[in-house]
């Protein structure tokens, strides 16, 4: 399982998002990157062991199309009853690191005597066999055909299963054994057809054919539900000009029970169904089948007979695997790639739980990803995605997925045309053959708020007020807090934020009291009146205070204006108002300011109550 440090898409984690219901390639010598299918007619193990483990293992490093995969699935041919363990210990033992393969449904009793019979050899990571899908086909050679069944690990879809036919059809030529060949061939046919349009097979094995003209071969291509294509085409593949078409033998010497005469019959394939080949869902990848170590320039020869150019300026190891394919058998192996389907993932972004009424070109971010399990595009099938918001959310965009842990960001517009609690759901649909998840639903909630509404009061919408202040000569400095309220707040309205407040240079300056979040609760800005220097009289300025909706989209800002009058008198701070005597108009300001702050507070405890009377009374006259 490979890591990610994408806190949303990680691969192969099949995670579960729980809102949900229900790239550039890269070329590597090791990648997980596509299903990687090999055919291989291993004669009875009675080759060399360890150059047969090294010719498996080769197959799953070989890159000559630009890129290698651990082989998905081996078929086998000429397996006797005796070769299964040994055989699976081999392919276990050769297999890269974290990955185990799979004995399938194996039926060879009575075919000993006959080369042997039909193995499947599987990567239990990637695939399962379903039993109830194996049968034996009686196909002719003294051996039966067999067919299993697979599906792809963690996909439900149907169509992520497919069929594989294995046979070994009658060797050598002559009218006898071409027509037992047809009739082994007609009968696969048979079964599968009779599997329903749109079957997913491969027939696979060592098929004896001679040239493209053969009824059997033709009788593959023949019309019907399982209709196979050749990947090489069904031109002639014969002589030295197709040479790097051909899979027998790798030897030029019989020995040991392997056969001679030097590379130049096409007698091994893989011939998919016509739905394997529409490049959809699990299907095959253009460019990909070959006969693993045959460079085309050894006909007639032994593939080892001088050098060997299979890998591209790698002449080592071109050559090293020519030496273990004339030791291992007595035919080499065939290998094709295919695309796995895709598989649709999807989580919610970045969406807003706040925005304004009104607000333009808010969207919800949805990421969508394809999880299919491979690290190469290549070798997966591309998720086409159409992300359709409803309710809060409009539109319907469509686009193709990148893949885990990478990830494709759909923005969806959201509506803020009315205020409330809005609820909506983002659906990623894909229609993709096979696709895992063809439909997850997001749902997403988001408040659409109304402007927020600064005031000086919380029973009126009171944009300007008067703030009077008392002060005295060469008294102490004047604080005052000025209320900011947010009038007629509720869940719907948006919060405000004091972002700044502005006062001209002069006796009046601004304290304290930017805030945010005013919501029920009123705040407050303090300013200050320094009389240094100053004498009696009024002195005015105005407290410019700008304020905005809370941080969301759509935010707005505005200002209120509060006007600061600040009275200078003789210097007793009980003339209230200024006029040199401390009588009943001092009096009645003080009573006017009762219970709050201000001028009135004597005492300077916060709240003008009765020890300021008996302040202002003891300097009455």
């Amino acid at each position: 399982m490979r890591q990610t440090t994408d806190p949303v898409l990680g691969r192969f984690s099949r995670w579960v998002v729980t809102c949900v219901v229900g790239g550039v390639m890269a070329v590597a010598s090791q990648a997980n990157a596509q299903f990687r299918v090999v055919v291989y007619n291993c004669t009875g193990l009675a080759g060399d062991q360890v150059a047969l483990k090294a010719v498996i293992a080769s197959c799953h490093t070989d890159n000559v199309a630009g890129y290698a995969a651990p082989v998905a699935l081996f078929q086998f041919s000429e397996v006797r009853t005796t070769d299964p363990v040994p055989l699976l210990a081999l392919v276990n033992q050769s297999a890269p690191a974290g990955y185990t393969y799979a004995l399938a449904t194996y039926t060879g009793a009575g075919q000993d005597g006959a080369s042997g019979a039909e193995a499947v050899i599987y990567r239990t990571d990637l695939m399962t066999e379903i039993p109830s899908g194996h049968v034996d086909l009686p196909t002719g050679g003294s051996r039966d055909s067999d067919r299993w069944l697979f599906q792809l690990n963690g996909y439900t879809s149907t169509a992520a299963r497919f069929y594989v036919y294995g046979s070994h059809l009658k060797a050598s030529t002559g009218t006898a054994n071409v027509d037992s060949r047809l009739a082994g061939v007609q009968l696969l046919r048979s079964n599968c057809d009779a599997l329903g349009a749109g079957v997913r097979a491969l027939y696979c094995g060592d098929m004896n054919f001679y040239t493209n003209t053969e009824s059997g071969y033709a009788a593959f291509m023949a019309a019907g539900n399982g209709a196979a294509v050749d990947p090489l085409g069904t031109a002639n593949w014969t002589g030295a000009t197709n040479a790097r078409k051909h899979t027998q033998s790798p030897r030029d010497i019989l020995a040991d029970g392997l056969i001679g005469g030097g590379v130049d019959d096409r007698f091994d394939f893989i011939l998919p169904t016509t739905q394997m080949m529409d490049g959809n869902g699990l299907a095959f990848i253009p460019g990909s089948y070959r006969c693993v170590g045959n460079d085309g320039n050894h006909y007639n020869l032994a593939i080892n007979t001088g050098a060997n150019s299979y890998f591209p300026g790698e002449s080592a190891r071109s050559n090293t695997l020519a030496a273990n394919l004339f030791a291992a058998a007595d035919h080499m192996p065939v290998l094709a790639d295919f695309q796995v389907p895709a598989w649709n993932t999807a989580v919610l972004g970045t969406v807003p739980t706040r925005v304004m009424q009104g607000a333009t070109a808010v969207v919800a971010q949805v990421r969508v990803a394809n999880d299919a399990p491979g690290d190469n595009v290549i070798g997966v099938d591309a998720l086409d995605y159409t992300v359709t918001g409803t309710g809060v959310l409009s539109g319907a965009l469509s686009g193709s997925a990148v893949l885990t842990p990478s990830y494709t960001t759909v923005n969806v517009p959201v509506i803020t045309a009315t205020v409330g609690l809005r609820t909506g759901t983002a659906t990623v649909t894909s229609s993709n053959e096979a696709v895992q998840n063809p439909s997850i639903a997001l749902p997403v909630s988001v408040q659409v708020l109304r402007v927020s509404n600064a005031s000086f009061s919380t029973t009126a919408d009171a944009n300007t007020v008067t703030i009077p202040m008392i002060a005295t000569v060469a008294g102490p400095a004047v604080d005052e807090l000025i209320a900011v309220a947010n009038f007629g707040f509720s869940t719907d309205q948006a919060t405000l934020d004091i972002d700044s407040v502005q006062i001209p240079a002069g006796p009046f300056s601004y304290v304290s009291g930017a805030t945010t979040g005013i919501g029920a609760t009123p705040g407050s800005v303090r300013v200050r009146f320094n009389p240094t220097g100053l004498t009696p009289g009024v002195y005015t300025a105005n407290a410019t205070i700008q304020v905005s909706d809370e941080n969301v989209p759509g935010a707005a800002a505005t200002q209120i204006v509060a006007t600061l009058s600040a009275t200078i008198g003789g210097g007793n701070p009980a003339d209230l108002n200024g006029d040199g005597l401390v009588s009943g108009a001092d009096l009645g300001i003080m009573l006017a300011g009762w219970g709050g702050p201000g001028p009135a507070d004597l005492d300077h405890n916060g709240t003008v109550g009765g020890s300021d009377v008996g302040i202002l009374l003891g300097n009455w006259g």
